[in-house]
């Protein structure tokens, strides 16, 4: 099976630096894996997904999402670390948003927006707006948005880093339930190296200027996780000695 994501030899320098973010930089991610990317702040983490979403044009090399296209869903969905929900909608049409210019009918629209209400626990918040909503139910919005439409890669930029410590162990804990019961490929920006090791199939450090992978570690660990193993915290040192 090919590679959901190919990423090849890409380079992006901004207007005015002296140095690329990024120079000849390659990234597979295979359908279903999980992925998390970690490394120093400013190092290109959020760049690198921005590139992969296509939100950011490199100057160099190829991203290929390699899915089956089709009218009504799209390849890949971004969630940011804010949960970005638009004020004046309240959480439905915040979440039926990234439906807008699909090859819909307003029925199968609905019916999509309910069933990923009911996938994120979200049904009897559905008609609440944002300042209406707590950080960890906004989070889970632009969750359920992202899921709404249907992509097969899935891109997380640093999502659990705004809320306390106990919502953000009970989103990651949903994000898991989700990520098995969808079957997407996620791609995960964090600079929490526990957060990395607790939820990745595989952990991938960044350092470096430009921005290059220093290590490529497989998390060989059965799920459910125990946050309290022995194992992932000897997997976390290592990955901290590689920073």
């Amino acid at each position: 099976m090919a590679p959901v994501l190919n990423a090849r030899g890409i380079g992006l320098r901004f207007r005015g630096a002296a140095q690329s973010v990024l120079e000849a930089f390659d990234l597979v991610v295979e359908p279903g894996e999980f992925v998390a990317i970690v490394g120093s702040s400013g190092v290109g983490k959020s760049t690198l997904l921005r590139v992969v979403a296509g939100l950011v044009e490199p100057d160099s090399g190829t991203v290929t999402v390699t899915t089956t296209a089709a009218p009504d869903r799209r390849r890949r969905a971004i969630v940011f670390q804010d949960g970005r929900l638009m004020p004046w909608r309240d959480l439905r049409g915040n979440i039926g948003y990234g439906l807008e210019g699909l090859k819909m009918s307003a029925a199968a629209g609905r019916a999509r927006v309910d069933k990923v209400l009911e996938l994120t626990g979200l049904s009897d918040l559905a008609d609440r707006y944002p300042h209406q909503l707590s950080g960890g139910q906004i989070q889970r919005g632009g969750i359920a948005r992202a899921l709404a439409v249907q992509p097969d890669l899935l891109l997380m930029d640093e999502p659990f880093s705004a809320v306390d410590a106990l919502t953000r162990e009970s989103l990651q804990d949903e994000l898991l339930r989700l990520w098995q019961v969808s079957g997407k490929a996620v791609l995960f920006v964090t600079h929490d190296i526990a957060e990395a090791v607790f939820l990745a199939d595989r952990i991938i450090v960044l350092a470096g200027s430009p921005a290059g992978i220093v290590m490529d570690e497989r998390v060989g660990i059965a799920r459910p996780r125990d946050r309290a193993d022995p194992a992932l915290d000897a997997i976390g040192k290592r990955i901290g000695a590689a920073l």
